[in-house]
C-alpha cells in the first residue's frame, strides 16, 4: 500500500472513530437508559467522552501534520492506539474520581445528570491530554505506593 493510501486510511479511521464515539452515547441514552444500570450507562458516557478527547486530539495532530506537509508514517500506530487508549483512560478517570483517589470538586449524588456531565468533561480532558493525565497517574502511584523514608534506610 502506498503512503498516500495509508494516510487516507488513517484519516478515515479517525473520522469513523469520531462518529462511533458520538453516536454510541446518544444511542445508549435513547435506547438503553431504562434497561441498564446507572453505572453501566455512566461508563458508556465517560468512556466515549475520553475517546472523543483522544480522537479529537489525534485529528488535530493529523490535519496539522498533513497540512504542513510533514506527515510521517512512523506515527501510524500513535494514530491507531490513541482513541482506544483514551476510551480506557476516560473510564479510569471516572473510577479514580468516584473512588476518591482524585479530588476535583464536590459532586452530590442528588443531581445525577449534572454529575455525569462533570465526569464526562473530566474524561474528555483526560483523553485529550493523555500525556499529562498519565503524569498525574504516576504522581498518584508514587504517593500511594512509595515507601516511607524510614523503610528506605
Amino acid at each position: 500500500m502506498e503512503d498516500k493510501a495509508k494516510i487516507n486510511l488513517i484519516g478515515m479511521y479517525l473520522l469513523t472513530t469520531l462518529v462511533i464515539l458520538i453516536t454510541m452515547p446518544i444511542y445508549t441514552y435513547l435506547n438503553w437508559t431504562d434497561n441498564l444500570s446507572k453505572l453501566i450507562t455512566a461508563l458508556v458516557y465517560v468512556s466515549c467522552a475520553g475517546g472523543l478527547g483522544g480522537t479529537i486530539y489525534s485529528i488535530r495532530g493529523f490535519y496539522k501534520a498533513h497540512a504542513g506537509d510533514n506527515f510521517e508514517l512512523k506515527w501510524l500506530w500513535w494514530y491507531i492506539f490513541r482513541p482506544p487508549i483514551s476510551i480506557v483512560i476516560g473510564a479510569i478517570a471516572y473510577f479514580l474520581i468516584v473512588g476518591g483517589l482524585l479530588s476535583v470538586g464536590n459532586i452530590s449524588e442528588a443531581n445525577y445528570s449534572k454529575s455525569v456531565m462533570f465526569y464526562c468533561a473530566i474524561s474528555f480532558l483526560a483523553g485529550f491530554t493523555f500525556s499529562r493525565f498519565t503524569d498525574k497517574l504516576e504522581d498518584l502511584s508514587d504517593t500511594l505506593f512509595s515507601k516511607k523514608e524510614e523503610d528506605k534506610k
